[in-house]
């Protein structure tokens, strides 16, 4: 699990160095245009969808070729966890590091767009469940108790 989580936490960084690097190319572009373009359009949705699965306590990203691999999935579906925010509505709701999230109030999550569509109805609400894949081996996803349901409370203050 240890090696699981070193790999997914590389993959993550490796990520936002990316990003990182995108970003100052795009600081030397033209400073003038207010409009977001496409990408950049498409940078702030991600960007909001990752700041919506912090708020709910989790480190997320695609299920990529390389982690579906790693986690023994038979396709590249799903949003990885690849950590829990301690004392997070996620944490309390028993969600593990190297779960593949796959549905939110019975809704499929094939990507992170949907993870984002869905977690932006059901967290201002709270009560809700997560369906989450937790495989140990291709033959047996989908099958015994592989897909475990996560009831996320509404948090009182």
């Amino acid at each position: 699990m240890r090696y699981l989580r070193i790999v997914l936490s590389s993959l993550v960084l490796l990520g936002m160095v990316m990003n990182v690097a995108h970003a100052a190319s795009d600081a030397t572009t033209d400073k003038k245009s207010v409009a977001l373009t496409p990408d950049k359009a498409a940078d702030k949705k991600q960007k909001d969808i990752i700041a919506m699965a912090e708020q709910f306590g989790l480190i997320v990203g695609p299920v990529t070729e390389d982690v579906r691999k790693e986690l023994n999935l038979r396709s590249a579906e799903g949003v990885a966890v690849f950590e829990v925010i301690g004392d997070s509505l996620a944490e309390l709701a028993g969600i593990k590091v190297g779960a593949v999230i796959a549905e939110i109030n019975k809704k499929p999550v094939r990507d992170l767009e949907d993870f984002g569509r869905l977690m932006a109805e059901v967290l201002p609400q709270g009560n809700f469940t997560v369906g989450t894949w937790e495989p140990t081996n291709p033959e047996n996803q989908g099958q015994g108790g592989q897909l475990n349901f996560h009831f996320v409370p509404k948090r009182t203050d």
